[in-house]
């Protein structure tokens, strides 16, 4: 048995549940009395979609074994990733009752609520942190949840200090160098006439639409109030686009890197890989007349992407330049987010970003919706109603009530997105300013 739960592991490991939950499911009657393999299991169905199967698989695993602090926290994950935040607070207080120093269920309790400067768990991140024998990994987590936790009560110099030392453990370096030849390929390669000539072969649909732009400037938020509407499905933040582009070379002739290889791929390869997105869509809901794929970073393939679907609705959120970065640095990204663990880098590849955004504006066919963060939270009704219309439905009053909405949100916004519209993430960046003067002079084009 330790062998499949091994294998089944590796698979979580690869972003794979489905297969893991496969190569477990014919061993569960045989393993009722196994809290291990519960608990992997309760993983599996619930990365697979299947949030409450594996709130009840866990509960097992702890009633058979309820001392195991894992088990505690990743009931905890569950439980807040379906806004259950009451009992996801109790299932984290437990698993750091039972582990001290689980820095990465301080991290992740740091995110269920507001927290005042009379609470309990202050005290003992300031332990944790205080000890020379971390992990880089156990700093960087108590890092992000000191920041979180100071900046709630707002102490934002200690904030500051603890988001510093999070951003320092976190290893991988950012190549602004390499990013910028990126973006000047993707510039050159979909011209106006490009796109104009290769859409013809995409798939002529408005099922599809893009949410797109930097981290952290709303997206979830925009998702979660068009999600509430019954014909549109919010499937979250998918990487299928920058997928697809990762695999076009193997269908050309000498595997030309993307994005040069989109002049060499046969005509039907356009219309193959819509359809496999298609499909793939209707995974999450076979019947909605639009379904939402919130990935920010697809603002890198939205030629690509008009290509292949030219009746697309894009969303472009935008947000304060300096909240954006401030944002996106007290953000703790699993992976793919090497510019976010330094101010300037993050100035750099905002620049690259708007850069690459201005060149979309010019070139593509149908323009993207144009939101700004800040009129949504201050005209929540009159932009909600004109992002409606935007992707072709009728209005509903379901998505005034957005925070009600009970589906699962797996970013990490979950927390902000089930509380009524409110203006506290505008201009958060004057209680750090005197801590920003490197991150203005890039986004004033002023570095050296």
């Amino acid at each position: 048995m330790n062998s499949i739960i091994a294998e089944a592991v590796q698979l979580l490991q690869q972003n794979q549940p489905l297969k893991a939950a496969e190569i477990l499911s014919p061993y569960y009657y045989a393993n009722l009395d196994n809290p291990r393999f519960l608990h992997f299991y309760a993983l599996a169905k619930s990365q697979s979609g299947e949030h409450r199967v594996g709130v009840d698989l866990l509960n097992k695993a702890i009633e058979l074994q309820p001392q195991v602090a894992e088990y505690h926290h990743n009931l905890a994950a569950i439980y807040r990733l379906i806004g259950e935040f009451q009992l996801s607070e109790a299932h984290y207080l437990t698993a750091l009752r039972l582990k001290p120093d689980y820095a990465e269920a301080y991290f992740n309790y740091s995110a269920t609520r507001k927290f005042t400067a009379d609470d309990p768990v202050i005290e003992l991140i300031e332990q944790q942190a205080a000890r020379n024998d971390l992990s880089d990994e156990d700093r960087c987590f108590l890092g992000f949840a000191g920041g979180k936790i100071f900046n709630d009560i707002k102490d934002y110099e200690k904030a500051f200090t603890y988001y510093e030392m999070g951003n320092r453990c976190r290893n991988a370096k950012f190549d602004v160098d390499e990013f910028r030849k990126g973006i000047d390929r993707t510039i050159e390669v979909f011209s106006a006439d490009t796109i104009q000539e290769l859409s013809q072969y995409g798939l002529q649909t408005d099922l599809p639409v893009f949410i797109i732009g930097m981290p952290r400037t709303g997206t979830t938020l925009v998702e979660q109030i068009l999600s509430s509407h019954p014909q549109v499905h919010g499937a979250g933040e998918l990487s299928d686009i920058s997928s697809i582009a990762s695999t076009l070379p193997r269908h050309t002739p000498g595997q030309t890197p993307y994005p040069e290889c989109i002049h060499q791929l046969p005509t039907n390869a356009f219309s193959g890989f819509g359809q496999a997105y298609l499909k793939r869509l209707r995974t999450f809901d076979s019947h909605a007349s639009r379904i939402i794929n919130k990935m920010p970073g697809n603002f890198l393939h939205l030629g690509l992407i008009t290509i292949l679907f030219p009746q697309a609705k894009v969303i472009h959120c935008r947000r304060d330049p300096l909240d954006t970065c401030l944002s996106c640095y007290f953000q703790r990204f699993r992976q793919w987010h090497e510019y976010s663990h330094d101010l300037k880098d993050l100035g750099r590849y905002y620049l690259e970003y708007e850069r690459l955004m201005e060149h979309w504006q010019q070139v593509l066919p149908q323009k993207p919706y144009e939101l700004a963060y800040a009129d949504l939270v201050q005209n929540q009704e009159a932009i909600s109603r004109e992002l409606v219309e935007f992707i072709g439905v009728d209005w509903d009053d379901q998505c005034l009530d957005f925070h009600a909405n009970q589906r699962p949100v797996t970013t990490a916004s979950n927390w902000q997105v089930r509380r009524p519209m409110n203006r506290s993430g505008l201009e958060r960046w004057k209680n750090y300013d005197q801590h920003l003067g490197g991150l203005r002079q890039v986004l004033a084009g002023e570095e050296n």
